[in-house]
C-alpha cells in the first residue's frame, strides 16, 4: 500500500506566473524571492517555471512538503490525488499543452574549456550522460544491456539533426523487463534513453560560476532529455532511477522532472531534490 501524503488547501490558485525570462545578454542572476529550483529552471530555459506560494500553505503543509522529499522520490511516493491537494493544483491543467514546464528535460552549463566547438561539447555531454545512466543503474542494482551509446542521429534522419542518442535497456525479467534479444520490439523492454541536443555558446548563471560555457538549454519545448520507459504492465521507480542518475552527472548538469500524479515538479541537482516552493523568510 502506498504511503499517502496529502496537503489540503483552501485556495484554488497556488502558483503565480513568473517574471520575464532571463535575457541572453549575460549570465543569469539569482532572484532571491524564488526557489533554487525556479532559478535553475528559468536559467535553463524552462520559462514557464513557477513556485508554490507559501501564503497558500499552512506551517504543517510546508513542513510535510520540505521534509518528505525522500518520500516524493521513492516507489511509495506521495499521493497527490483525491480532492484538493498540492499536486492536483500545480497549474498544469491551465498550462499550454506544449509548455516546457510540463515536459521532462536535461539542462546545464558545460565549462567552455571542456570542448573546442559545439559538436565536441554535444559528444562529451552525451558520453557523460550515458556513463551516468550506467553508473546510476549499477548503484541501484539493476542489470542492463547497452543497445546504442552516443549514436549520432544524423545517420538515421539525415541533414539537420543535432542530437546524439543512447539507449540502455534494463534487464530484470522478474520485474517484467526482458533482454532486448528476447523480444520482438523495443517497446516490450524497459529502457533509459538520453537524447542530447547541440548546445549554444554562452555563460553559466552568476549563481553557479558565471563562466563561459556550452549551454544545454531548453528552447521552447525542444530540450535534451533523459527518459525512462517500460511496458504498460510494468511499474519501475522512475523518480528513484532518475535521482540515482542525477547523482552521477557532473555538477553543472541538471534534470527537470515535470509534475506527475504522485509527485510535484522538481529539479534534480547532484541527486538532491529541489522543490518549486517559495523560500521562507
Amino acid at each position: 500500500m502506498k504511503t499517502q501524503l496529502r496537503i489540503s488547501l483552501t485556495t484554488i490558485t497556488l502558483l503565480t506566473l513568473t517574471a520575464c525570462a532571463t535575457t541572453p545578454s549575460g549570465p543569469a542572476e539569482y532572484k532571491p524571492g524564488y526557489s533554487r529550483a525556479y532559478n535553475l529552471a528559468q536559467a535553463g530555459g524552462i520559462t514557464d517555471a513557477r513556485d508554490v506560494q507559501r501564503k497558500h500553505l499552512s506551517e504543517s503543509e510546508v513542513y510535510n512538503l520540505v521534509n518528505n522529499t525522500s518520500l516524493l522520490m521513492s516507489g511509495n511516493g506521495a499521493s497527490w490525488s483525491g480532492g484538493p491537494a498540492l499536486g492536483a493544483s500545480l497549474l498544469l491543467s491551465t498550462l499550454e499543452p506544449k509548455s516546457n514546464f510540463a515536459e521532462d528535460s536535461l539542462f546545464g552549463w558545460m565549462p567552455q574549456t571542456m570542448a573546442a566547438n559545439t559538436m565536441q561539447a554535444r559528444t562529451k555531454m552525451s558520453e557523460r550522460t550515458a556513463m551516468a545512466i550506467k553508473q546510476g543503474l549499477d548503484k541501484l542494482g539493476y542489470s542492463y544491456d547497452v543497445v546504442l551509446e552516443n549514436h549520432d542521429q544524423k545517420s538515421l534522419f539525415g541533414n539537420g539533426s543535432a542530437f546524439m542518442f543512447s539507449q540502455i535497456a534494463i534487464v530484470e525479467p522478474a520485474q517484467g523487463c526482458p533482454a532486448p534479444s528476447e523480444t520482438d520490439h523495443y517497446s516490450q523492454t524497459c529502457y533509459v534513453t538520453a537524447n542530447i541536443k547541440e548546445p549554444t555558446q554562452g555563460h553559466a548563471p552568476q549563481f553557479e560560476s558565471g563562466q563561459p560555457a556550452w549551454v544545454f538549454k531548453t528552447e521552447g519545448v525542444k530540450a535534451s532529455q533523459i527518459t525512462l520507459a517500460s511496458p504498460d504492465n510494468v511499474e519501475l521507480d522512475k523518480p528513484a532511477i532518475l535521482q540515482a542518475i542525477s547523482a552521477e552527472l557532473p555538477d553543472w548538469a541538471y534534470i527537470f522532472l515535470a509534475q506527475e500524479e504522485e509527485r510535484p515538479p522538481v529539479v534534480l541537482s547532484g541527486g538532491e531534490v529541489e522543490l518549486f516552493l517559495e523560500p521562507g523568510e
